[in-house]
């Protein structure tokens, strides 16, 4: 099938590994990212995603149909990608994308879910007739490890196969393609050395007032929270031996390009996605207790929202009856309620009959 000549530029990652400054730099190249990007988050993302909020919507879309979620652990399988084309996602994402590139002679988006859902999207950029090359982005394991425990609480372990499900799964899905990897700490300390790597394998131009916008006017040392060296992970016992292996080498393509496409890369490449796939049932009970233990914690913020409203009407009980035995306190101390109930006590003394 004859491709398009629009270029389609993929930006795949690990959650908080970079990839919105990545998919920022990608202006600089030329890259079209739309108009319809995610704003900004306080404390989360203040110089914003530069992610497609349309893209974004549908891959959250996608995942809830598959009863998963970003942060699960078990790869998409064949027979999930069958059940989304046939669900219509298939035909919705190959419109979505060529509304998105339709008179853009180069489009580029991120979302960390693609990494997920890769296999689905290839089936989309295949449909859609595109130009693709992908950007791999990936960041130190422990810097992701420590940001994802700030952030949603991630126990250690758990960030760590994360990390190695979304590094192995973007690995394994682009090999072939015409992709580059990236390393963010390399892109902080050296920002124009990295862009322009990245163009020379794009096939890209840099430009150059946008290149000094991005140096001066984007990147911020703030948006680097930690700086971690690869000896670091040895000293870490609870990082698996995978997580070291993986990242010694990867850490080695983001110097040279050329090894992505070596042979002995590309063996180890599947020996990652076979090891990882060995854990199958290990990360399915993962997932499935993850699952029960969102399910209880949202039934227990039901009960704490329905025992909250109760209090609430409790205590706005309690204010009426408090408000009406003052007015009846008010009533009972005021100069006319005493000056009847004289009457009163006169009436019964001088009427017979009208006593206790």
């Amino acid at each position: 099938m004859k491709k398009r000549d629009n270029k389609l530029i993929v930006v795949l990652g690990m959650h908080r590994s970079g990839t919105s400054v990545v998919t920022r730099g990608l202006q600089v190249l030329g890259v079209e990212l739309g108009n319809r990007l995610m704003p900004p988050v306080d404390r989360n993302n203040e110089k914003g995603f530069w992610e497609d909020l349309d893209i974004n919507s549908l891959n959250m879309e996608m995942l809830n149909s598959l009863n998963s979620d970003w942060h699960f652990l078990t790869p998409i399988q064949p027979s999930d990608v069958s059940v989304l084309s046939s669900d219509g996602y298939l035909l919705r994402a190959v419109e979505l994308l060529q509304e998105k590139t339709s008179g853009v002679p180069v489009f580029g988006f991120k979302d960390p879910r693609v990494a997920r859902l890769l296999p689905f999207w290839k089936e989309v950029f295949v449909q859609s007739r595109l130009d693709v090359s992908y950007v791999l982005t990936f960041r130190h394991p422990l810097s992701v490890c420590k940001s994802l425990a700030k952030r949603d609480g991630f126990d250690f372990e758990k960030s760590c196969l994360l990390w190695l499900e979304h590094v192995i799964s973007s690995l394994a899905g682009t090999v072939g393609e015409n992709r580059t990897v990236v390393d963010y700490d390399r892109l902080m300390q050296s920002p124009e050395v990295e862009l322009k790597r990245m163009a020379k394998r794009l096939q890209l131009q840099i430009d150059m007032p946008k290149l000094e916008n991005f140096k001066t006017g984007f990147l911020d040392e703030e948006l680097r929270h930690t700086v971690y060296q690869l000896n670091d992970l040895i000293s870490e016992e609870a990082v698996p031996s995978l997580v070291r292996e993986v990242y010694s080498e990867v850490l080695k393509t983001a110097m040279d390009d050329r090894r992505l496409n070596t042979a002995s890369f590309k063996n180890k490449t599947a020996r990652w996605s076979d090891e990882f796939s060995r854990q199958k049932s290990a990360l399915l009970l993962v997932d499935k207790l993850t699952s029960k233990i969102i399910s209880m914690g949202q039934i227990l913020s039901e009960k704490e929202r329905a025992l909250a409203e109760r209090e609430q009407a409790v205590q706005e009980l309690s204010w009426h009856v408090a408000e009406r035995e003052q007015r009846l306190n008010d009533i009972f101390n005021s100069r006319a309620w005493k000056f009847v109930t004289v009457l009163r006590k006169i009436r019964a003394t001088l009427i017979p009959g009208n006593g206790s």
